[in-house]
């Protein structure tokens, strides 16, 4: 009986992964946040913090508020697989802000605003908070177009051609061989950096994108003032920032 129990033990498959679980972890977001005043739903926030925080990853598009109106409006999750990307690291850069402001508070005197000035707002406990798509230029192709244009890692399963270290030829042409490449779409979702007054958002294989630090608005692709020597070159997505000698590292 023992034994029987043992091998029956042994054939048993083991359980599938729950897909829709996994897949509830990414959620299309239709809605940018030009800005808005946030309280915590959880606790309280420090009244020392002070200071911005900026999250860069992969988001599923499109927004519905853009410059840009896509041809076809935005559809529910799982409605069309042909505008929806297979792997989250292909979803378009998004970039989340959050201001933190310590225990500042408007005064008595502040808030009659004087000489016509606007009453300044109690931040007291809050946050403000932006959110914005980085509009790289694949982003507004697809936009444009209304539907998905670039496939990159998502397309690594579909083959079994392999070369280099036994890279995909999906992935290995897309984001791994240097030069430019038009069929390489630069999501621009993997990381962001500011130092020296600017906002970066990075992503391995190309250039970084340039963002406005407070609106979060995309001035473009940026060569690092000539750091970056050719425009069809890459930089890494991560970075660290040497405070001794005021330098930054990629």
């Amino acid at each position: 009986a023992q034994d029987q129990q043992t091998a029956t033990s042994t054939n048993q498959q083991p359980a599938q992964p729950d897909m829709q679980a996994y897949s509830n972890g990414y959620k299309t977001a239709f809605t940018e946040i030009s800005c808005a005043l946030s309280s915590p739903t959880v606790g309280t926030l420090p009244s020392d913090l002070v200071g911005t925080y900026y999250k860069c990853a992969g988001s599923l598009p499109p927004p519905k508020n853009s410059l840009v109106k896509p041809r076809q409006p935005p559809v529910p999750d799982g409605e069309d697989a042909s505008r929806m990307v297979s792997h989250p690291f292909e979803g378009d850069g998004a970039v989340l802000a959050i201001t933190f402001h310590g225990d500042k508070a408007s005064t008595d005197e502040e808030e009659g605003g004087e000489d016509g000035e606007e009453p300044r707002v109690d931040t007291t406990g809050k946050v403000t908070t932006r959110f914005r798509y980085v509009r790289t230029n694949a982003f507004t192709n697809e936009r444009k177009k209304g539907k998905k244009l670039y496939t990159g890692m998502e397309s690594t399963r579909s083959t079994p051609s392999s070369v280099g270290n036994d890279s995909p030829l999906p992935f290995y042409r897309h984001h791994l061989l240097p030069g430019l490449n038009k069929m390489r779409k630069n999501t621009s979702n993997t990381r962001t950096v500011y130092f020296g007054k600017k906002l970066l958002a990075l992503w391995s294989g190309g250039l970084p994108y340039k963002l406005d630090s407070l609106a979060l608005s995309t001035d473009g692709r940026t060569q690092m003032g000539g750091v970056i020597k050719k425009e069809e070159a890459s930089i890494g997505a991560k970075a660290a920032i040497d405070a001794k000698n005021n330098r930054i590292l990629f």
